[in-house]
């Protein structure tokens, strides 16, 4: 299935306190976030977060946002400097890049579909 989605890219690899911000400002502007538990065993279990200090922390991370019917998923990595995003391909569907703009520190937004400029980020070792 085709999706909707950006890549983010931040000035600075991505730390805890940085990654519990962009939770708290989810969670204040959108209906419900809910992270896939950890581990191998989980199969792709989410639990919703209350507040970002219920995160389970592993290095890579992912998250559901939603807000009404609507939802986007994140995708991010302790000690990376990028976040994705992925969503339903309809026109309509802002999500996916909504949740990245307000986030603090952010250089730029790279939409999924521009391959020449994800292909010069992961030549320079950022995706």
């Amino acid at each position: 299935m085709d999706t909707k989605g950006y890549v983010a890219l931040f000035q600075k690899a991505l730390t805890k306190h940085q990654i519990a911000g962009f939770v708290e400002t989810w969670l204040g502007s959108y209906d419900k976030v809910e992270q896939v538990c950890p581990g191998p065993h989980a199969g792709g279990i989410t639990v919703t977060l209350a507040s970002e200090q219920e995160i389970l922390w592993e290095k890579n991370l992912q998250f559901r946002i939603l807000s009404g019917g609507e939802f986007t998923w994140a995708y991010l990595s302790l000690e990376s400097r990028v976040i994705e995003t992925s969503g339903l391909p309809f026109a309509e569907n802002t999500m996916p890049l909504d949740v990245l703009i307000d986030l603090p520190d952010l250089v730029e937004i790279i939409d999924q579909k521009n391959d020449h400029r994800l292909d010069q980020l992961e030549a320079e070792g950022l995706i």
